[in-house]
C-alpha cells in the first residue's frame, strides 16, 4: 500500500512539471523564438508578450519558446518586453515606429531575437524578421 502511495505521488509530481510550457523546449512548434542577451548584463525576469522567459546571462541564448502569434513592424519585433538589470526594470514599451510602417503578425517560423539596451530602453532585434 505504501509503495502505491509513493508511486501515485511521484506520477502527480511528474505530470505537474510536464504541464508547464515555460519549462519545455518546443523547437518543433509552428512558431518558436529564442532570445539572446547582447546587453553585457545579466537579464532577470524577462517577459515578452506576457510570456515569462526567465533569466539570461550576458552573451547567452534561451531555449526556443512557442508562441501562438508574434507581431513585427517594419522588420522590428513589435511585442511588449521587459527585463530587470541590477534591480531596475527596463522596457521597450515606448517604441515608436513613426514613419510608413509595415505591421505583420506571424504564426509560424523559427526566429532568434537579440536583446539590447540603449540608455534605459530595451530593444528587440530580429535579423531574419519577416516582411510584407
Amino acid at each position: 500500500m505504501r509503495l502505491k502511495i509513493i508511486v501515485f505521488i511521484f506520477i502527480i509530481i511528474i505530470s505537474i512539471g510536464c504541464d508547464n510550457p515555460v519549462e519545455q523546449s518546443d523547437e518543433n512548434g509552428p512558431l518558436v523564438i529564442s532570445f539572446k542577451n547582447n546587453t553585457g548584463f545579466q537579464l532577470k525576469n524577462i517577459l515578452v508578450d506576457n510570456k515569462p522567459i526567465g533569466n539570461l546571462q550576458s552573451e547567452s541564448s534561451t531555449k526556443y519558446f512557442a508562441f501562438d502569434t508574434f507581431t513585427f513592424d517594419t522588420g522590428m519585433p513589435d511585442e511588449n518586453a521587459s527585463a530587470e538589470i541590477n534591480e531596475e526594470t527596463f522596457t521597450n514599451h515606448l517604441r515608436g515606429f513613426w514613419c510608413g510602417t509595415e505591421k505583420i503578425t506571424i504564426n509560424s517560423g523559427k526566429y532568434l531575437i537579440e536583446i539590447a539596451v540603449v540608455d534605459t530602453v530595451l530593444f528587440l532585434i530580429c535579423r531574419n524578421a519577416p516582411r510584407i
